[in-house]
């Protein structure tokens, strides 16, 4: 009997939620849009976007959200139209019982600012995807520069494609010098010089940094860590006139 009477408690229960459900459901239906939201997060970058453009872009694309119904608003599409912002690595978007419309953006998080040899800026982005240069918004980057022959293109991803050798060096670069807080701190520049070799410039010091290609990358870095760390503390920042690290095993100096 207590089996029975069980089982007939969960039985009923489970109506009622049924019902519960479909009445919550049936009234989210009458439900009419109060307000646009957006969520930005940049995930410690500098802004390159800010809610008003996300809320601009959105009311030119749908201008009759407010008022409409949340059941007649399609949130997928909406989410898709976002993420073609080029500067947006995802949108989320989806809706509150009190009919309010909630648009998360996660912007996507430059690592390089390239400038190529016919003066135009674009960023890469630490998934190797190309930004346009807002003149609006500053960012604090390391920067490319010299002998780089590509152009911008919102097409350009560097861990899909091949032929822009050059960006993938610089790519690659930047993300080692991101990944190490004191090569972060003293790396500010990076030139391209004819031969498509490369040469850092530092924040702290007038040396220029001879790095070459960027075959044995890591042992070259490390190699410039030891050095400033324990070398350039003995002799002075201001010493050297050029650093070079394309011998295997050492580093060689000239002084001013």
């Amino acid at each position: 009997m207590k089996r029975i009477a069980t089982i007939s408690i969960w039985i009923v229960g489970l109506a009622g939620l049924s019902v519960l459900v479909g009445f919550i459901e049936k009234e989210h239906q009458k439900i009419t849009c109060k307000s646009i939201e957006v969520l930005l997060d940049y995930e410690d970058a500098d802004p390159l976007i800010d809610a008003d453009m996300i809320k601009s872009d959105v009311y030119k694309t749908y201008d009759s959200l407010i008022g409409k119904r949340i059941s007649e608003i399609d949130q997928v599409e909406i989410e898709d139209f976002i993420n073609q912002n080029n500067y947006v690595d995802n949108a989320e978007v989806f809706s509150t019982l009190t009919g309010h419309l909630k648009i998360k953006v996660t912007q996507k998080k430059p690592i390089i600012r390239i400038i190529n040899n016919k003066g135009q800026h674009y960023y890469i982005d630490e998934k190797g995807t190309a930004m346009m240069v807002k003149s609006s918004y500053t960012t604090r980057l390391l920067v490319a520069s010299g002998h780089i022959p590509a152009t911008y293109a919102d097409t350009i991803n560097l861990i899909k494609n091949e032929n822009f050798p050059v960006l993938q060096d610089l790519y690659n670069l930047a993300l080692h010098i991101r990944s190490n807080e004191f090569l972060e701190a003293q790396i500010e520049q990076i030139y391209v010089n004819e031969d498509q070799e490369y040469e850092l410039i530092p924040k702290v010091g007038r040396q220029l940094i001879i790095f070459g290609d960027i075959t044995d990358m890591e042992e070259k870095f490390d190699k410039l860590i030891v050095f400033y760390q324990k070398g350039m503390k003995k002799a002075g920042w201001d010493t050297y006139r050029t650093i070079n690290l394309k011998f295997k095993d050492q580093v060689v100096c000239a002084k001013n």
